[in-house]
Formats: structure tokens, C-alpha cells, sequence
């Protein structure tokens, strides 16, 4: 059993939560849907749905992106939270809400045939058109 845990939450702490278990290493997502959600790149971690607690989830709210996707935000402060795809055992962590260091590192860049025009990739990091299978 993995021992390793995460503490995490939104900016004005009305969302808290801990991983118990491993975390993915980070997508990059540079899709024009979550450049709209975050307001840039977005950046993502995958977590087991059954390792994530939530410890606080006053201000959780879902916003039902498609029929396959869901994003989880603060209704409060607006702090992006987490991404589900509809019945699957993932759910992915925003990397950015973490407490502290999280050890964790960017695996790849995804969706990159769409991203910005007013930045460049990182060739340090494998880049996809699409999403990166």
C-alpha cells in the first residue's frame, strides 16, 4: 500500500482534500476548452477515484462540460479544481491546488495543434497534436 499523501484545496479553503496513494505525473492541456476554463494552459494529474478524500466540499461545484466530462471548481474563490471523465475510475487533480512541493513532474503536452498563439512549447517536454495516444 502506497503511504504517500497529498493535502490540497482551493484558495479560500471552502474545498480541501487529500490523496492517499499515488500521483500521475502532469498533462499539460493546451485545448481551446480548458484555455476558456483557466484562462491559459491547464495542467493536470490523475489520481485513483477511490484515493481521493475530500475533506471539505462546501464549496464544490460541478459543471457538466459534455456528456463525458465534468470540471470541479470553487464557487467561492473560482479556483479549478479537478476534471472527471463520466464513469471512470480517474479523476485528475489541478497540480496547482497542492499544498506545498508535490514531488511531481510535466510528462507531456497534449492538444498542442490548438494551443495559444502568444506563447511557445517547451521542447523539454514531448508535445501531441492531439491527446497524446
Amino acid at each position: 500500500m502506497d503511504e504517500t499523501c497529498h493535502h490540497g484545496g482551493c484558495h479560500c479553503g471552502a474545498v480541501r482534500y487529500e490523496v492517499r496513494g499515488n500521483i500521475e505525473d502532469v498533462d499539460l492541456c493546451h485545448c481551446h476548452l480548458c484555455a476558456k476554463l483557466h484562462g491559459h494552459v491547464s495542467a493536470y494529474a490523475n489520481v485513483d477515484k477511490d484515493e481521493l478524500h475530500l475533506r471539505n466540499e462546501s464549496g464544490l461545484r460541478w459543471y457538466r462540460l459534455s456528456e463525458k466530462t465534468d470540471r470541479g471548481f470553487c464557487k467561492e474563490c473560482g479556483s479549478a479544481l479537478f476534471w472527471r471523465a463520466v464513469r471512470s475510475r480517474r479523476i485528475a487533480i489541478t497540480p496547482g491546488t497542492l499544498d506545498g512541493p508535490s514531488g511531481l513532474k510535466t510528462k507531456s503536452q497534449i492538444f498542442c495543434a490548438f494551443k495559444g498563439d502568444y506563447y511557445p512549447l517547451d521542447p523539454a517536454i514531448p508535445a501531441f497534436d492531439h491527446d497524446g495516444e
